[in-house]
């Protein structure tokens, strides 16, 4: 009798290690728009939907227009079977650019506190106008920030988590950092399910905590969007738990 309860407080403990030891997933999209009725991004975001996984789609805010919320509309209030929003939106700069002065600068590097602060404001506020949604989290274009963006995004209250930051938390206020990069994509717009597992056997020690995994669904065809798949059922094999950016504590 003693040894069967040993052996039950033994199983129990290890199943509770296995979900501590779980890894949390941040599906974080690139480059997202919704103008004129449509957007590249849609057959990736129902294919998510359908199968009830949580995805953040960084959206680049110039790139809305007033059809944005009819396109997006059904994703933004989408939930899962607990009742749980299964999309985040998250601020992906106003306009994505990398030819700013003072010398063909990336929209938050290089570029002074005065632009950086009016382009932040103006995509927190066109993405309120457009999709009604307040965002909470922030991946700067090309993964490229400096101090200003530091301070600019400080002096927004709103604003709890950024992503691929790795510049100094800032002073102003403590900001959630995701910066567990695994690589989905083998290059830019090139997901790849070989590259991709042999990046994810390299970090074990993500493998405990978070992940974060960067692609730009808008420039998947009909065959980087099925490695993309082999991806996903692949994490599902190993257990991980799809987050939202904004649900990592």
């Amino acid at each position: 009798m003693r040894k069967s309860i040993i052996l039950i407080l033994c199983s129990l403990f290890l199943f509770k290690s296995s979900l501590l030891a779980q890894n949390k997933v941040v599906l974080k999209l690139d480059d997202i728009e919704a103008n004129n009725n449509t957007s590249r991004a849609l057959p990736v975001m129902d294919y998510l939907l359908q199968r009830e996984i949580k995805a953040s789609y960084g959206v680049i805010a110039k790139r809305l227009d007033e059809t944005a919320l009819n396109v997006l509309g059904k994703y933004i209030n989408a939930t899962n079977a607990k009742g749980e929003k299964l999309i985040e939106i998250w601020h992906h700069g106003f306009d994505h650019t990398n030819n700013n002065p003072p010398a063909k600068n990336q929209e938050f590097k290089g570029t002074d506190y005065a632009f950086q602060k009016q382009h932040f404001e103006d995509a927190d506020q066109r993405v309120k106008k457009y999709l009604g949604v307040q965002m909470h989290s922030f991946g700067s274009p090309y993964n490229a920030v400096d101090s200003n963006t530091l301070k600019v995004i400080a002096e927004n209250p709103n604003y709890k988590t950024v992503m691929f930051f790795w510049e100094s938390p800032s002073k102003e206020k403590q900001i959630r950092r995701l910066n567990n990069r695994i690589n989905l994509e083998k290059e830019t717009g090139k997901p790849d399910f070989e590259s991709f597992v042999i990046d994810y056997n390299k970090h074990p020690e993500y493998q405990k905590s978070n992940i974060v995994l960067q692609g730009h669904p808008n420039q998947w065809d009909a065959a980087k969007f099925e490695q993309f798949k082999l991806i996903i059922d692949f994490l599902i094999s190993k257990k991980s738990e799809f987050v939202l950016a904004s649900e990592i504590k």
